[in-house]
């Protein structure tokens, strides 16, 4: 340890000073209570387990990935959604789930066929509501992807008029082999 020095600041707080190389500290008595006041600064950008597997990835911007793994029992109070906002529709019209599970769109073509991509892996629930607009000319169709399961298999009539705004939800536990689908609300007053 000839690069490093361990000392107690003025304080009582125990610093470690690197002289270059990389730093590491264990603490490992039976029983690890590590105690921090301040901010934790890591050096690199994943935080792994003891077995090595990463647990979650810092992007370099505030933004933390967990990639699928397990947040257990959290209470999450005034959290948000991530809008995936698609604007103005095309003829064959993707969905990408990665991009967010509360998804606006406006109606512009005849007919929009819709995608819906990266769901959730087998067994895991996964859903996101569509929000739908008309545009200004209205009348405007969607055809749904095969895997949609409505109630009673028929899908809903959308809302003709200029404007009109419908929202739907959909469910899967099966990576997207099986969409359940619902009606949220049909040419909803906004």
């Amino acid at each position: 340890m000839a690069d490093r020095i361990l000392k107690p600041d003025s304080g009582n707080d125990l610093v470690l000073q690197n002289n270059g190389g990389t730093a590491k500290i264990e603490i490992n008595d039976g029983v690890a209570v590590i105690t921090l006041t301040g901010d934790l600064k890591v050096g690199g950008n994943d935080i792994q387990d003891s077995g090595g597997v990463v647990c979650f990835t810092f992007d370099g911007s505030g933004n933390t990935n967990m990639a699928d793994k397990i947040l257990q029992r959290p209470e999450i109070k005034d959290y948000g959604e991530s809008v995936n906002v698609i604007g103005n529709t095309v003829a064959s019209q993707t969905i990408d789930l990665t991009a967010g599970n509360v998804v606006t769109a406006t109606l512009n073509v005849v007919t929009t066929t819709f995608t819906f991509s990266n769901p959730s892996a087998s067994g895991k629930a996964c859903s996101f509501t569509l929000i739908l607009t008309q545009d200004g000319s209205g009348s405007r169709a969607v055809t749904w992807p095969g895997s949609v399961q409505w109630a009673a298999s028929t899908a809903p009539t959308l809302s003709t008029g200029a404007a009109d705004v419908d929202v739907f939800a959909f469910v899967t536990v099966d990576a997207g082999t099986t969409w359940l689908g619902f009606t949220g609300g049909l040419n909803m007053d906004i």
